[in-house]
C-alpha cells in the first residue's frame, strides 16, 4: 500500500477541480487515516517479526480494520475517496505533504528531547565492561 501513496505523490496531475464530493473523506480526516495505516504497518511488522505465528499480512489488515472503526470509517469509503484524490493531485500533495510535515516535527521533537537526556550505556556495553 505504501507503494501506491509514493506512485501517487510522483504523478501530474492537471485537473484543478477541488471540490470534494460529500461522500469523499475531507482531507484532515484522509491525512488522519494515512498516518494511522502507515504506523499500523510499521506495527504489524514488529509483531510479525516477533511472533512467527504471525502473518504480516493479516496483522495488517486486523490493524487497518480497527483503523477504520477508530475513524468511523470503512474500507469501501476510503477506497472511493483514495480514487477521489488519485484524479486530484493538488489535493493529495497537500494531503502528504501535510504527513511528511508531521514527521519531520516529530522527529525534530525526539531530537531534542533526546539531546537534553543523559546517554545510557547498555549493561552489556564494552564501555561497562572494560575494567572487569
Amino acid at each position: 500500500m505504501r507503494k501506491l501513496f509514493v506512485f501517487i505523490i510522483f504523478v501530474v496531475s492537471c485537473n484543478d477541480n477541488t471540490h470534494i464530493p460529500s461522500d469523499v473523506i475531507k482531507p484532515d480526516k484522509m491525512q488522519a487515516i494515512f498516518w494511522d495505516i502507515i504506523r499500523g504497518d510499521i506495527l504489524a511488522e514488529e509483531i510479525a517479526r516477533k511472533d512467527s505465528s504471525k502473518n504480516i499480512k493479516d496483522e495488517k489488515a486486523e490493524l487497518t480494520k480497527k483503523i477504520f472503526s477508530i475513524h468511523k470509517t470503512d474500507q469501501r469509503t476510503f477506497e472511493n475517496s483514495l480514487a477521489f484524490y488519485e484524479k486530484h493531485l493538488d489535493l493529495m500533495k497537500t494531503i502528504f505533504d501535510s504527513l511528511n510535515a508531521k514527521q519531520v516535527n516529530r522527529n525534530y521533537m525526539e531530537f531534542e528531547r533526546n539531546k537534553h537526556s543523559p546517554r545510557k550505556l547498555p549493561l552489556s556495553s564494552p564501555l561497562i565492561n572494560k575494567h572487569e
